[in-house]
């Protein structure tokens, strides 16, 4: 029996000792090294990164590795032990290694360890739909998927889109310009043939693919706090998930035409904070809709020395992008100091209409991802109570975005004139 349970001890040795220092990357396989004499597996970033078909960009001091909208950001260490403790990304050798089941966590990557060996792989994909839009000038595509994809340019026109680790694509209706192939990293996706090259945005769970003219509506995106079983703050029966929808929709209404206006939900249901978050990416304006108890009204912005990431990003891509290009980058990459300038201007906003209003910063995860402006508002609970309270919050907000976009307010509806009053002797007085 002894002999039997050291043979077992020793093939499970065996067994460890050949995988250990492995990393196994969807079909290929890599080196994993152990920074610090620690535990935390770490990779090599570039590999990963090609391995996946993950978007790649070392930038100002940090690492970033992309899936979809979603955004993996590493500083750099080069100790061992400082990278562990702060899960960044460690220069070893000439290369940068990173965290491997942080990376997985943040990407939404499939992760598990046999015997020693980090595998890491894409989960596999469902394209739900495919649905055109034409918005002036502008041609888009909106692919539609179960989870965050990379999608990649293999040709302009006609269009011919990989995406990757996508295994499930719907029926193509007979006589469709648009068709599938299958391959073994994924699927490639046919769009009819423009006068355009394509462009690509990326959103929570779908990706954008636009053509045509650049000069459309600045986009602004509308968060309503809370929702579903999340009420929120609760004050005299009034819901905080209740009262910020109201004040969105109010605000849509208002700004609606003159700007391409995106609301992160529209009705009573729950929004993940993450799925929020990836919403402000591809806005030029973020506005995060709170309540709380009192009259008071508290503006918040993302202090930048924390790093934005997105913003970052696109500062540094901005300085190294062609001209011509540059203004689709600028679209989504707001000048430093954007934010609180917004903030200041929402502020003042509320003052000028008798609501005291402070601004603050606070490192928000809802604000982390941004490219333009965003804030997140928080109002109190007395201002919020009547109809005609919320829609002067509406109305502050959309006269502090036009002014931050640079736009005229919108004049005041044309009304009739009331009836002249007739004097004593039937003429009109003056």
């Amino acid at each position: 029996m002894q002999r039997l349970l050291l043979v077992g001890l020793l093939w499970l040795g065996l067994g460890w000792a050949q995988y250990e220092n492995r990393l196994l990357v969807g079909f290929q396989e890599s080196q994993a090294i152990y920074p610090g004499g620690g535990t935390v597996a770490y990779g090599p970033a570039k590999f990963i990164a090609e391995a996946l078909g993950l978007g790649y960009l070392e930038a100002s001091g940090r690492v970033y590795l992309s899936q979809g909208s979603r955004v993996a950001a590493f500083g750099i260490s080069s100790q061992g032990a400082d990278a562990v403790r702060f899960l960044n990304a460690y220069r070893y050798q000439g290369s940068l290694w990173v965290p491997v089941r942080e990376l997985a966590r943040n990407l939404d990557l499939y992760y598990r360890n046999d015997y020693g060996a980090p595998v890491l792989a894409l989960r596999p994909a469902r394209l739900l739909e495919v649905q055109r839009a034409v918005a002036g000038s502008s041609e888009r595509y909106i692919l539609r998927f179960d989870r965050d994809v990379q999608v990649r340019i293999i040709a302009n026109n006609p269009p011919r889109l990989a995406m990757i680790g996508v295994r499930e694509v719907p029926e193509a209706p007979p006589n469709s310009a648009i068709s599938f192939s299958r391959e073994d990293w994924g699927t490639e996706i046919y769009l009819p043939q423009g006068n355009d090259p394509p462009r690509l945005l990326f959103l929570p769970r779908q990706v954008v693919v636009e053509r045509g003219s650049l000069n459309r509506l600045p986009r602004v995106v509308l968060d309503a706090g809370h929702g579903g079983a999340d009420t929120g703050v609760v004050v005299g029966g009034l819901r905080e998930k209740d009262l910020t929808l109201s004040v969105s929709r109010r605000l849509q209404a208002l700004l609606q035409g003159r700007l391409e206006v995106v609301l992160t939900r529209n009705a009573d249901r729950a929004v993940p904070l993450l799925a929020r978050a990836q919403y402000a990416s591809s806005a030029q304006v973020f506005i995060s809709l709170h309540a709380a108890a009192g009259n008071r009204v508290t503006v918040y912005s993302h202090p930048e020395v924390q790093t934005l990431r997105l913003l970052e990003k696109g500062r540094e891509l901005s300085a190294r992008t062609p001209t011509n290009q540059r203004a689709v980058l600028e679209r989504y990459v707001a000048a430093p100091g954007s934010a609180a300038r917004f903030a200041q201007g929402v502020s003042e906003g509320f003052a000028t209409a008798g609501i005291v209003a402070n601004t603050s910063q606070d490192a928000m995860y809802v604000l982390s991802m941004a490219g333009g402006a965003a804030i997140l508002v928080e109002v109190g609970f007395e201002q919020l109570r009547t109809p005609q309270g919320r829609e002067q919050v509406a109305e502050v907000l959309a006269r502090a975005v036009l002014a931050y976009l640079g736009l005229p307010e919108a004049a005041p509806p044309r009304t009739a004139a009331p009836p002249p009053n007739p004097s004593p002797a039937g003429g009109v007085r003056p």
